[in-house]
């Protein structure tokens, strides 16, 4: 049993994604063109190209218009998307259903821009987002890893107006797998230019321009985002695991849970209204988290869990609140407009996350002693478990600092 139970939490958690990994959400703006819709999107790359039996970058499957290297990387095939344009273009509108008033309608598509994200253009204002093409079809030269591309395509509906009708747009691409959860899309409605809404979602994109969220829904929404944002911050749960098992009782995992949410709620909100420009603030905070989860192990397994009081786990929740703010900074970045509701719903799903999370350790705990004899308390195994992922987190995650340093 606790073999498994040491398998299960090494395969959980060593399969984190970074908080600050590259950022590149799903932004749309609708505009009215004579008696058309325009709709200019830009997405991942990938988001079109893979498929629903995608099993990863180590099942060496092939992915259309891609050639793969012996280094696991997947090369855009220029030539073969520019030959095979309207092949392209069909794909494109396999992944997308839009509607007039209910009625699926065809579209086409007019321009497309392929792009390494790195050096992607501005896409936040109707304006910038324009300004990225050019007509027919442009891959720029860096553009030429899959995984780091994006893709920009200007739709055109006919005989629609963003006035009148109601225009929706569905996709459940990227839904199969795991990038999903953390895809926004951003879309901007233009009806005239004292006229304009901004919506955001989280994940499948599911839009109408005359059916926009209410209060309610938005803020049910935040809840939602914040509850699936801690689900999916492994480093996170596996944090909140050893947080449980530190605890020698429920009103001192309490107090330390107060203590963590009061200190990341901070940083929440500080994060949101300040800029902080230094390229190795990230990767800092990145790091950060990591010693956190090693620290908070290490404690436990010499016993010293008892020294982990309230001020310690204010200023780890200030440390872990940056990793949650990092999401709204980005959004705000292409062009998403937060409010203090938002945040403060996205806080509260973060905080029934939590609960959650210490739920299932606590039947995790009484299910494994009905179940079987361990030679060891249990808190022993999770710290261990939690300490090989955590130092291989922070050897991996000490790389962007010290490629900064030296360079």
């Amino acid at each position: 049993m606790k073999k498994i139970l040491a398998f299960i939490l090494i395969i959980y958690s060593s399969s984190v994604f970074s908080h600050f990994s590259h950022f590149e959400p799903r932004i749309i703006h609708l505009y009215q063109d004579n008696q058309d819709t325009i709709i200019l999107m830009r997405m991942p790359l990938p988001l079109i190209l893979l498929n629903e039996s995608w099993q990863g970058i180590d099942s060496k499957q092939s992915i259309p218009y891609t050639n793969k290297t012996n280094t696991s990387d997947y090369l855009i095939d220029q030539d073969e998307i520019t030959e095979s344009l309207d092949e392209f273009k069909k794909q494109i509108i396999q992944g997308y259903e839009i509607k007039k008033n209910g009625e699926l309608q065809n579209y086409l598509i007019e321009s497309i821009n392929i792009f390494n994200s790195d050096d992607r253009k501005p896409f936040s204002s109707l304006k910038t987002a324009e300004q990225n093409f050019n007509g027919g079809i442009t891959i720029r030269p860096s553009a030429t890893k899959l995984f780091d591309a994006g893709i920009d395509i200007k739709f055109r509906i006919t005989n629609t107006s963003v006035v009148n009708d109601d225009i929706s747009i569905y996709s459940t691409l990227g839904d199969k797998f795991n990038a999903i959860n953390k895809l926004a899309n951003i879309i901007n409605l233009h009806r005239s230019n004292a006229n304009e809404s901004i919506t955001t979602t989280l994940g499948i994109l599911d839009y109408s321009s005359t059916h926009l969220p209410s209060l309610t829904q938005q803020l049910f929404s935040g809840f939602i985002d914040g509850f699936k944002h801690i689900l999916i911050g492994l480093d996170h749960v596996l944090f909140m695991l050893l947080l449980f098992y530190s605890a020698t009782s429920f009103l001192k995992l309490l107090s330390l849970a107060t203590a963590f949410t009061v200190g990341h709620s901070f940083s929440l909100f500080l994060g949101d209204n300040i800029v902080i420009s230094s390229p190795i603030f990230i990767p800092s905070v990145e790091l950060l988290i990591a010693l956190t989860i090693t620290l908070t192990a290490i404690a436990i397994l010499l016993k010293k869990a008892q020294h982990l009081g309230t001020t310690p786990l204010l200023i780890i929740g200030v440390i872990h609140g940056f990793g949650f703010s990092f999401v709204f900074t980005e959004l705000e970045k292409e062009g998403a407009k937060t409010s203090i509701s938002s945040l403060l719903s996205f806080t509260v799903g973060i905080e029934t996350g939590q609960i959650f999370i210490y739920a299932l350790a606590l039947a995790m705990t009484i299910l494994i002693k009905k179940q079987t004899m361990l030679v060891k308390k249990l808190p022993y195994y999770v710290s261990v478990c939690a300490l090989v992922i955590s130092a291989y987190w922070v050897a991996t995650r000490s790389i962007p600092l010290i490629d900064y340093i030296s360079t």
